[in-house]
């Protein structure tokens, strides 16, 4: 499923990206003003997700990505089993779907998401046009 474009270094591990959990974080503060729970909620999703951020990287290696946790390797991901993948949204990727053979996966974008779509994009073609 490779394409031949520009050489990309490999492996390569992605970049820690903590938007995702600072704006989380930010909604949380803003909401606590009309409900505290709710804001009380969110905190704690933000906070989990910005340590998930520090804790977890995204590698790209010849043949999969592979997700680890602090150094330790958790899963890996074969191009090969690929089928469709998608940031939502383009202009503010906060979700990453992809799709596999047997499974479908929602990852919140806790890496550098250009760097994540320039290396899919790479690695997995587009089935359509975006």
């Amino acid at each position: 499923m490779q394409t031949t474009s520009p050489a990309l270094a490999v492996p390569f591990t992605l970049n820690p990206d903590y938007r995702v959990a600072l704006g989380l974080a930010g909604m949380g503060l803003a909401v606590t003003a009309w409900s505290w729970p709710t804001g009380l909620g969110l905190g704690a999703m933000a906070a989990f997700l910005g340590w998930q951020s520090a804790v977890l990287r995204l590698t790209f290696t010849e043949t999969a990505v592979v997700l680890t946790r602090n150094g330790a390797p958790l899963r890996e991901f074969p191009y090969r089993d690929w089928q469709d993948w998608y940031l939502f949204w383009p202009g503010l990727p906060v979700i990453l779907f992809f799709r596999e053979v047997h499974s479908i996966h929602f990852v919140p974008v806790l890496f550098d998401p250009l760097a994540l779509s320039r290396y899919l994009a790479h690695y997995c073609p587009p089935t359509e046009a975006r």
